[in-house]
């Protein structure tokens, strides 16, 4: 592989009593596309909190191209982020939302109509620019803050179930635009839908209870029904990872 980009050591996290990451150590090179795969409550969502800089571990150690999270949320054009409830100002309109992002990226207005028209494009935000998001409905809302985050082409995205709330159209327009990504963009997205993130992603990341279990190409997961596969290695690498010596949390 080649030099890290990502590097995660010995990472958790606890609230109150509850481990909700447990040791989590990972390793992902620049332009890597992985699907971050677990049942729900398994860590997935705050994981991604903390490589986006909003929550922060109790213990462990995490760079980002060199940087800290903290210090990558604020680079412009470094760090897309889309949260499982996206932050949008229900009183801003879609097109306030994205120029507002635009000038923080710092981009000019040249650059920030063309990342504007690109998105509107591909994601069929025309007819919603000048709506509120407060009065858009769930769907409408994660396409605005699909676009939000996908601007300036950063080089590492998070997405945490990206295509909740979609209708099939907006499922198809966001797999086009995630598989046309940049090269060199580095993407983990957390998703139940494994038919679309297998189409977008390299390989899976699966975690269960807080522990990273295994880090597996689709290809290993075998033949046959992609759902079923995913009970087996969660329910296969949780056996292997009880019946290790040493001490249990």
């Amino acid at each position: 592989m080649s030099e890290p980009f990502i590097e995660i050591t010995g990472l958790g996290r606890s609230f109150g009593s509850a481990a909700a990451l447990r040791d989590i150590n990972l390793v992902l090179a620049q332009g890597e596309r992985v699907a971050l795969l677990g049942p729900n409550g398994a860590g997935k969502s705050t994981l991604l909190k903390i490589i986006g800089g909003t929550l922060c571990p109790d213990s462990g150690r995490i760079s980002l191209g060199g940087l800290t999270p903290a210090q990558a949320r604020v680079k412009p054009g470094f760090l897309g982020w889309l949260p499982e409830r996206a932050p949008l100002n229900p009183d801003l309109t879609v097109l306030e939302h994205l120029k507002l992002t635009c000038r923080f990226l710092n981009l000019s207005s040249q650059k920030t109509k063309e990342e504007i028209d690109f998105l509107t494009e591909a994601l069929n935000l025309g007819s919603k620019l000048g709506r509120l998001t407060g009065q858009l409905s769930l769907g409408s809302r994660r396409q605005a803050a699909l676009a939000v985050s996908l601007l300036g082409r950063p080089e590492l995205i998070l997405l945490d179930e990206p295509s909740s709330s979609l209708d099939p159209d907006e499922v198809r327009r966001l797999r086009d635009l995630l598989k046309n990504l940049p090269s060199g963009t580095t993407c983990i997205i957390s998703s139940h839908v494994l038919e679309e993130v297998a189409k977008v992603t390299e390989k899976a990341l699966f975690i269960s209870r807080g522990r990273l279990l295994a880090v597996k190409k689709w290809s290993q997961l075998g033949q046959g029904d992609l759902a079923e596969s995913y009970l087996k290695e969660i329910e296969r690498s949780a056996n292997e990872e009880e019946n290790q010596p040493g001490e249990k949390s």
